[in-house]
């Protein structure tokens, strides 16, 4: 679909199809082709960004390509797109956001969350995740683009029990910090502890 900066492999058809045919099979788990719940469909993008972050092995500068992303909702996998966003919104299928595309928000969302174990990804921190969590999360772009500073926000969130209005007002926050803070060059530890603070900062404000 694309080369790397520094060249890499370009896929063959056969690996299209392969990616094609293994999401169809995530989707008809699912319920596809038919009308699902949205239970079924957030099941269907849990397991999909798993796959598709797996799958196709490629870098964050490759997946900041909207071609890669076009080509799959629109050559490779209409029928997918349609079924999970039978809706009008071009920015499902035209990847003018990636935040938002398809197929683009699934493995970014599987880059940001998984943490390597053994030299495998473990994808678990995402499963526990809700909706609303990764929205909150992903489409802060100042935070999903400091990955270790995201999964910490998931890390706490999930430690806590998921304070879902605890989330909402601590992500504002952390944003200011970012200021004068420099979130990437913490370690986990540090900014657990950090991120810890300022969702207990925020609940006791909460509780008042």
């Amino acid at each position: 679909m694309t080369y790397a900066a520094s060249g890499g492999k370009r896929i063959g058809e056969s690996g299209v199809q392969e990616l094609a045919d293994s999401i169809r099979a995530i989707a008809h788990d699912c319920g596809y082709p038919g009308e699902v719940g949205n239970a079924d469909l957030i099941r269907f993008d849990r397991v999909a960004a798993e796959e598709i972050h797996r799958t196709m092995q490629i870098t964050s500068v490759e997946a900041a390509h909207r071609g890669v992303w076009n080509f799959l909702a629109i050559v490779a996998m209409p029928d997918i797109t349609r079924w999970r966003f039978p809706g009008e919104n071009i920015e499902r299928w035209i990847a003018t956001d990636l935040t938002r595309h398809v197929f683009a928000r699934l493995w970014w969302q599987a880059m940001t969350f998984a943490t390597v174990v053994d030299g495998v990804a473990d994808y678990s921190l995402l499963r526990k995740l809700s909706e609303s969590d990764l929205n909150q999360i992903t489409e802060r772009r100042s935070i999903a683009g400091v990955t270790p500073l995201a999964r910490s926000i998931a890390r706490i969130l999930i430690e806590g029990g998921g304070q879902r209005k605890v989330l909402r007002d601590a992500v504002p926050r952390l944003r200011r910090l970012m200021a004068f803070i420099d979130f990437s060059i913490l370690s986990d530890e540090q900014l657990d502890d950090r991120v810890r603070a300022i969702f207990r900062e925020v609940s006791l404000e909460v509780i008042q």
